[in-house]
């Protein structure tokens, strides 16, 4: 079994970020972008605006963990390829002709698929961030598990410096401030966060890259039950059990 893990990590570990998982989140990306609410209108009357918002999006991760750490923040430009792909998608989202780049990407198998290798670069990415928490502050778990969760939540906290640029364009459904109304993705980008400190301080004996296929499937797993059973947090049940007990004493105050 473990035999079968290494291989499938191994396999994992030698696909590279470009164009395999890159692309896809590109896209993603462009089309979260694009279903708040006015985008379309947005994008044609400020179309640097909405560029630099998709590009915030895309380098988020690097953005914020970087702020965290106190790392140079020109590094999200270390690759250009990524700009310019997020460029392409962008005006394939909001300007090909005739809408057939955002109806081919809104095909269900595509979509799907979009989104289950989106899961899969999200456990890498919240790996390497925290390793390279590990690496400027060797063994310090706080700081490991921080990382993980900044990175994971990335596009949800530059959601508030989005809603910002758009000013007035922007509306409430475009959602929350992620410190406000913590989702799911951040939930789970606190489980991978502890799982990848557990790792990196050798508390069990796993492989970074084991990890991060395990994260995958974790990822892919909470992806699949959001689609089949159309529950949206599964984290809730526990969340609520969690605050019950250490906040027994007060009630929401609504």
């Amino acid at each position: 079994m473990s035999g079968m893990l290494s291989a499938a990590a191994d396999w994992f570990q030698s696909v590279d970020d470009f164009p395999w998982l890159d692309i896809p989140y590109c896209i993603l990306m462009a089309v979260f972008l694009r279903e708040h609410k006015g985008s379309i209108k947005f994008a044609v009357n400020h179309p640097i605006a909405s560029l630099v918002i998709l590009l915030l999006y895309v380098q988020a991760n690097v953005i914020c963990v970087h702020l965290l750490l106190g790392l140079p923040l020109v590094a999200c430009l270390h690759n250009a390829w990524d700009s310019l792909t997020a460029v392409i998608c962008w005006w394939g989202v909001f300007f090909c002709p005739g809408d057939l780049f955002f109806k081919a990407v809104q095909i269900k198998p595509i979509q799907l698929a979009i989104r289950i290798i989106c899961e899969a670069r999200h456990a890498r990415l919240v790996m390497h961030s925290c390793q390279e928490g590990n690496q400027l502050f060797p063994q310090h778990a706080t700081i490991i598990v921080l990382c993980g969760v900044v990175d994971g939540s990335a596009v949800r906290l530059m959601m508030s410096l989005d809603r910002k640029i758009r000013g007035d364009s922007a509306c409430e459904s475009d959602g929350d401030n992620e410190l406000n109304q913590v989702t799911e993705v951040t939930k789970a980008s606190l489980v991978l966060g502890l799982f990848n400190a557990v790792i990196l301080l050798g508390k069990i004996p796993l492989s970074p890259a084991e990890g991060v296929f395990i994260g995958a499937l974790f990822m892919i797993a909470l992806l699949m039950n959001n689609i089949l059973l159309g529950r949206h947090d599964p984290f809730i049940p526990i969340q609520g059990a969690f605050w019950k007990v250490v906040c027994s004493k007060h009630q929401k105050v609504e």
